[in-house]
């Protein structure tokens, strides 16, 4: 492999035995490895464009470091990288090829993250939930409110850190959601395709069985379109802003009622942001939004709309320069909830705006999936539920999430 060329990889710095190291991680767990390199290993990394040559990196590194660095050095770097899947080579093609084969050929997304997010066994997973609405009903004792409730935007923040935020945003259907079907908007983190929407017709599995897609209604929208609604299907198959909703939802429901889901990954609308466009102006997002719209309508009560989605990712693990600071986190809170009263008031362009006219410097990765659900509910008022922070000060970095109500 003459000219390395790295595929999209975490990287983020930790400290190992006493030593500063970089670890560079697959966000789809391919292969399930975590790499930790040297800075000056990661100089070399950086330099796997594609458009270096391993003589080009000797070159750069003898300018960095006055030092020469051997080429089967440099190449067993480049093994280590092609090991875990990290390069974008015959290797990691083949892989890829294999998994979507095997993906495709299935009735069902198989749980991705059951023992590695979340236990494997149904009880397990039933006594860590029900831990998380003990902590709500604590922190938040619940009042007495006879409103229907229409949709949610919940965390899909990992469970630990976002229990009780799932807690309270979930607490909310119970006894007051009369819906069978539920339409789940989820943030796609790393898919490599234009669609702006990534459907899938199979059924969800997780620790407390199997919930059924329904594919009459993934079928219509796909009659309705002109672009492939399932080009990018795969990434529905690690992809976690869906599976935890699925799971909340069996949680509260796998006794009492059958259900169905209509899973819906949403791509990133950073284009528009760079390009100071809207959502409004894609006639993709639009067609596609406007019929799940008249779905809405036409059921009323028996669908409900779910965005699984967190708010700003800053910090160093995020590829910001400087650790996050308090004046940091303020800043973040009062940006944040600025742009959550616009969901409060049912306002996709509104909250667009509040994420674009700072060039998306929280990295709001729930932005798109929140906006559809904006955009499609039918609902009269929103209302912020719980509001959190995801601090780590190891990597100086931190994640926000809420949970907001809609009703009618």
């Amino acid at each position: 492999m003459d000219y390395p060329k790295l595929r999209y990889v975490e990287a983020f710095p930790v400290e190992a035995q006493g030593q500063k190291l970089v670890c560079l991680r697959d966000p789809q767990n391919l292969s399930g490895k975590i790499l930790f390199v040297s800075s000056e290993a990661l100089f070399i990394i950086s330099l796997f464009d594609g458009k270096h040559s391993i003589l080009d990196i000797q070159e750069k590194y003898m300018r960095q470091f006055k030092i020469l660095i051997f080429r089967d050095e440099i190449q067993g770097l480049i093994n280590q990288l092609d090991e875990a899947l990290l390069l974008d080579s015959e290797n990691y093609r083949g892989f890829k090829k294999k998994l979507e084969e095997e993906f495709k050929n299935s009735s069902v997304r198989e749980s991705s993250h059951a023992g590695l997010s979340y236990p494997q066994e149904a009880n397990e997973v039933k006594n860590w939930l029900s831990s998380f609405f003990e902590k709500a009903e604590q922190s938040h004792p619940p009042k007495s409110d006879d409103r229907k409730i229409n949709g949610i935007i919940s965390p899909h923040i990992d469970f630990r850190r976002g229990g009780r935020s799932y807690a309270l945003a979930y607490r909310e259907l119970i006894n007051r959601c009369d819906a069978d079907l539920f339409i789940i908007f989820g943030t796609s983190h790393f898919a490599d395709v234009q669609n702006p929407f990534i459907l899938t017709k199979k059924n969800f599995k997780t620790p407390f069985g199997e919930v059924e897609t329904d594919t009459e209604i993934v079928e219509k929208l796909v009659e309705r379109y002109d672009w492939n609604l399932f080009e990018g299907e795969i990434t529905h198959r690690t992809e976690h802003s869906i599976e935890f909703q699925v799971v909340f939802l069996q949680y509260l429901f796998r006794e009492s009622k059958k259900f169905k889901i209509v899973p819906i990954l949403c791509n990133s609308f950073f284009r528009m942001i760079q390009n100071g466009d809207s959502p409004k102006n894609d006639e993709k997002i639009t067609g596609f939004l406007n019929i799940i719209r008249e779905t809405t309508e036409i059921l009323g009560n028996k669908v409900f709309v779910i965005a699984g989605a967190d708010l700003a990712h800053v910090g160093l693990k995020f590829g910001d320069p400087e650790p996050v600071s308090q004046s940091t986190l303020t800043w973040i809170k009062q940006r944040d909830l600025l742009s959550l009263s616009f969901t409060e008031n049912l306002n996709p362009e509104g909250f667009f705006n509040s994420i674009k006219e700072e060039k998306d410097k929280r990295k709001i990765c729930g932005l798109s999936p929140i906006y559809a659900l904006l955009s499609t509910i039918k609902a009269e008022k929103g209302k912020i539920l719980d509001y959190d922070q995801a601090l780590e000060p190891d990597t100086g970095s931190v994640v926000s999430f809420a949970s907001v109500g809609f009703y009618s």
